[in-house]
């Protein structure tokens, strides 16, 4: 059995998934990731976009050996907080390194790698992921 996969959820947030974009504040100047309509620093609803670097360093991590079916075979799973050299924080899976060779403070950059898919229907889903530099 696969996980199910929303086609209309997946184009729904197909910007926020392919690419890494924040809102900045005009006011007060905060970054927002994931994007968000309100500043919730100041209030301001004058918002606008703003593409990542995808550039940053592993704050802390963990690794998942137990996972969700539609998922197993990609186990074990590496999460990480990663801070941009924006400043903002994501958690993000890592891709193309070892386990054992992850290590805090690592220089990672994003990259957009499958997530998982349903064989049923044949729908990939694509997202960002950040692999060591």
């Amino acid at each position: 059995m696969s996980m199910k996969i929303s086609v209309p959820r997946v184009w729904r947030e197909i910007k926020a998934h392919y690419l890494l974009e924040a809102t900045v504040c005009n006011k007060c100047g905060k970054i927002h990731y994931p994007p968000r309509p309100i500043c919730d620093n100041c209030g301001n609803r004058n918002l606008f976009r703003r593409k990542l670097s995808g550039e940053g360093e592993v704050l802390t991590y963990t690794i998942q050996y137990i996972v969700l079916e539609g998922y197993r075979e990609y186990a074990p799973i590496v999460f990480a907080i990663v801070k941009l050299k924006e400043g903002v924080k994501i958690l993000a899976q890592l891709t193309d390194v070892e386990p054992e060779n992850v290590k805090i403070g690592m220089r990672v950059k994003a990259v957009l790698r499958k997530i998982c898919e349903d064989e049923n229907i044949g729908l990939i889903k694509y997202g960002i992921k950040f692999k060591p530099v």
